[in-house]
């Protein structure tokens, strides 16, 4: 409506504009050519406003409005019906399509922790239905996927029983391993793809296991020119610190007291705070002294890195 009030102001303006003034029963027109090139330009205008206005599509937005209004009403509907086979699954508690109903229904009203329950009642009736392990999976992922950890897992590997040689169900448990950023079990699902006889195409998965196996052992050679490790030794504990950029923690920390600080060494994999975290392929080596011999809020910062990448890196001279 609003494009033809436009175009309707458009035309007035430029009738206005070509009426000859003190004349106010005759218009008259200048030239007739540009009347001509201003009507094709009023032409395409008009035509480029329809066109975005939304007239044409007016039959696909009617069907799109009934389609929603089809969709709310369902779930209306769902609602009114979610109390009624409660009740009838209070009277029969062993009707598996009924918990798997109430569960599915759940979802559409996004009742998620609810859902979860009558899966599980579902599943404890009868586990015999992959695609019913994948909606709980997924229903289970989508609450809290690291604390509902045991129960995916658990689940996962019933999925795996009922076709060991199903690429698509692995890809799913790495998916989730690697979204809540679990090494140790990206690594076990990769291993057992490796050995899974049933499965056939798995370079891919060799590549990527190697390539995690690399990536838990590092060692970088730390070597201290002469001038700085006369102002290290000034005190009692030098902490050498290696931290992922941009993280407030460290990956890995050396300690030497003063008098056994050694001008070449090593920090490597024995030095990771947590164990079986993988190797950041960023960080920078941060020096700090101390007269205590266990980290505290007196400590002095001496030195700070550029970027190392341990992946390149085998030495690191600090001049």
């Amino acid at each position: 409506m609003i494009y033809l009030i436009i175009i309707i102001i458009i035309t007035l303006y430029f009738f206005l504009f070509f009426k000859n003034i003190g004349e106010n029963s005759e218009i008259s027109f200048r030239n007739n050519k540009l009347i001509m090139v201003i009507l094709f330009f009023l032409l395409i205008i008009s035509g480029y406003f329809i066109n975005n206005s939304g007239i044409i599509n007016q039959k696909e937005y009617s069907s799109i409005l009934n389609q929603h209004y089809e969709i709310r009403k369902n779930i209306s509907t769902i609602k009114k019906n979610i109390p009624i086979l409660l009740v009838k699954l209070q009277d029969e508690p062993d009707y598996y399509k009924g918990w798997v109903m109430l569960a599915k229904s759940y979802i559409i009203t996004d009742q998620l922790m609810e859902s979860s329950i009558a899966y599980e009642r579902a599943l404890s009736l009868k586990a015999t239905d992959p695609v019913i392990l994948e909606e709980f999976i997924s229903v289970l992922i989508k609450i809290d996927p690291k604390s509902n950890k045991e129960k995916i897992l658990k689940y996962f590997n019933e999925l795996v029983l009922f076709n060991k040689g199903d690429l698509n169900i692995y890809n799913m448990m790495l998916n989730y391993s690697i979204d809540i950023n679990d090494a140790e079990l990206t690594k076990s699902i990769l291993s057992d793809i490796v050995s899974n006889p049933e499965i056939k195409d798995k370079d891919q998965y060799q590549s990527a296991l190697n390539q995690m196996d690399k990536s838990d052992i590092f060692d970088l050679r730390v070597n201290i020119t002469q001038e700085n490790y006369s102002s290290l030794i000034k005190y009692n504990y030098i902490f050498f610190i290696l931290k992922e950029d941009g993280s407030k923690f460290p990956f890995a920390v050396v300690k030497f007291s003063n008098n056994a600080l050694p001008k070449i060494f090593s920090i490597n994999s024995s030095n990771k705070m947590i164990s079986d975290s993988m190797i950041p392929k960023s960080v920078r080596l941060y020096i700090k002294g101390s007269n205590q011999p266990s980290v505290n809020n007196n400590m002095y910062d001496i030195y700070k890195s550029d970027i190392i990448d341990l992946s390149q890196s085998e030495e690191y001279i600090i001049n």
